[in-house]
């Protein structure tokens, strides 16, 4: 993905093929133009161009392919391909789009570069790009650009949980786009507004703005925006206990059609916010409901599904139903050769064993779970899961085992 300029194409072929600035400039062109031209001072005409890919035996069209041209094309190959020098690709393009003052190529590198670390989650990283970016944004000079630069620093704030900060730049987001009768911006702005309030649980906030998306929903160009909409509607007209729930929640199931997993997802939001609003036997029909949508062919895509309903109903107190999910869960977890699902069905399951009492067994699957989390986990997930295994044992009267995974978890402590 290498930039060179016109001026650095020549002077590269001239020095390969031996050649001499008198050489090639015969009698038709001056040696100190044909020098400027090779520097990138002078922007060289058509005719020299096209006297100048005769005598160096290279493609017109190479020749014309600029600085500006090679940028673009550079990023639509790094958009299409998962490269890991993305970000070391990205900075070398946008040191010649500043280079040569391309302001708009700059802009779109730089909402790149931001974009990609948001994704991984390279939160001190953004902190020092962030303000060369709103530099970047002002110098492209586009209404536009501005628009995408207040979301994409609305993602961060989101991404580092920080709602309400999110919520005020996608507002700011919409009122711009109002201004500008931009009706994609305003759509997009609102849905994100509206997930930042339920995220920040005041559910009052997101009802009335997902109220306005209501009107907007018809500038989403896909189906799945829409469910998502309806789906997001459906939640908080449950949680604001109005009474069109069940209106939203089919809307949503219809535009989310053949999409199983978005479907089993969508039910697993509603049975969470019944089980906030006390509805527990909803709940569990509802948990049961998302198990028979989730796709049972896809085994990795269950067994997450399983693992998080089980988690929901063990905080819920609602152990039965766990239990019989729980050694589906570990079946599938096994079958995947996945440790980290392996881990996390074992201790669900001890946790499970735990509230019924049965402290054996529930011993027995915490030691198969710490055997795998100890093949991954972090210092920090050793260190919690030692604590528990400490207070386990203190519970079960085993003082020395108790003492050993405390002082186990002490000295750990020390290193994170």
């Amino acid at each position: 993905m290498e930039i060179l300029s016109t001026g650095e194409k020549i002077r590269r072929a001239r020095i390969y093929k031996g050649y001499t600035l008198k050489y090639i400039c015969e009698d038709k062109i001056s040696v100190s133009k044909m020098s400027c031209i090779e520097n990138d001072k002078v922007v060289p005409e058509e005719w020299i161009l096209k006297f100048l890919s005769k005598k160096l035996d290279l493609d017109i069209d190479y020749l014309k392919d600029d600085v500006r041209s090679q940028i673009n094309k550079n990023l639509e190959r790094l958009k299409k391909l998962d490269r890991n020098d993305y970000q070391e690709q990205l900075i070398y393009n946008l040191s010649y789009a500043e280079e040569y003052g391309y302001y708009k190529e700059s802009f779109e590198i730089m909402h790149l570069m931001f974009v990609y670390n948001i994704q991984m989650k390279r939160y001190e990283k953004l902190q020092v790009l962030m303000s060369k970016y709103y530099d970047t944004c002002l110098k492209s000079k586009s209404d536009e650009n501005q628009l995408i630069y207040y979301m994409d620093i609305a993602k961060y704030f989101y991404c580092s949980e920080e709602y309400m900060q999110a919520a005020g730049y996608y507002n700011t987001v919409k009122e711009e786009a109002k201004k500008r009768k931009d009706n994609e911006f305003i759509t997009r702005a609102t849905f994100n507004e509206c997930h930042c309030y339920i995220m920040a649980k005041q559910y009052d906030i997101a009802y009335e703005i997902a109220k306005g998306l209501m009107d907007l929903i018809i500038f989403f160009d896909n189906d799945l925006k829409k469910a998502e909409s309806f789906h997001m509607m459906a939640l908080l007209t449950l949680i604001n206990n109005k009474d069109d729930f069940q209106h939203y929640e089919n809307k949503a199931y219809e535009l989310y059609g053949e999409n199983k997993i978005n479907i089993a997802n969508a039910v697993f939001n509603y049975a969470q916010a019944m089980f906030t609003l006390n509805l527990k036997d909803r709940a569990v029909e509802y948990i049961r409901k998302g198990l028979s949508c989730c796709p049972s062919e896809e085994e990795e895509t269950l067994v997450k599904y399983m693992l998080k309903c089980i988690e929901e109903l063990i905080e819920n107190n609602i152990i039965e139903e766990a239990e019989k999910i729980s050694d589906g869960a570990i079946n599938y977890a096994i079958n995947l050769k996945d440790m980290r699902y392996i881990e996390k069905a074992y201790h669900l399951k001890a946790l499970i064993l735990g509230k019924k009492g049965d402290l054996s067994s529930k011993e027995m699957y915490m030691n198969l779970s710490l055997d795998a989390l100890m093949k991954y986990g972090t210092k920090k997930q050793v260190y919690e899961r030692y604590m528990e295994m400490g207070h386990m044992y203190y519970k079960m009267k085993n003082i020395n085992e108790s003492i050993k995974y405390f002082s186990l978890a002490l000295n750990i402590n020390k290193t994170i």
